[in-house]
């Protein structure tokens, strides 16, 4: 793992690591310009630019998905061949830590929870 706080990426700076994984390191990034936060999710990976062009078709459709269930994605580039996302920054820590390993999370309109929420009415 490279460390990369100080860095920045697009217009945000990369504060401190919040997790990571085996294909990419999320960071809290402060936007340069604004009093704003963000999480920046830097992947593990250089892009060639045939793979940087299909990564941005693939940013551009998730950035189009918005659902209370769905971290939204609302910028993203490739910067020195290494892509990366802004999304939205949830300062409350991860799931992992709201529901620790073995709990059961009841996901709206799954079988566990027979309701059908509103927004799929």
């Amino acid at each position: 793992m490279t460390d990369r706080i100080g860095q920045q990426f697009g217009n945000y700076r990369l504060v401190s690591l919040l997790g990571q994984g085996g294909y990419a390191e999320v960071y809290l990034g402060q936007q340069v310009r604004l009093d704003l936060q963000a999480a920046i999710k830097v992947l593990h990976t250089h892009l060639t630019d045939r793979e940087a062009a299909h990564f941005q078709q693939e940013a551009e459709t998730i950035a189009t998905l918005v659902h209370p269930a769905i971290v939204r994605v609302f910028d993203f580039d490739v910067q020195d061949g290494m892509p990366f996302l802004v999304m939205d920054y949830a300062p409350n820590g991860s799931l992992r830590r709201r529901y620790p390993k073995g709990h059961v999370v009841v996901l709206y309109g799954s079988r566990a929870d027979r309701r059908t929420p509103a927004c799929c009415q």
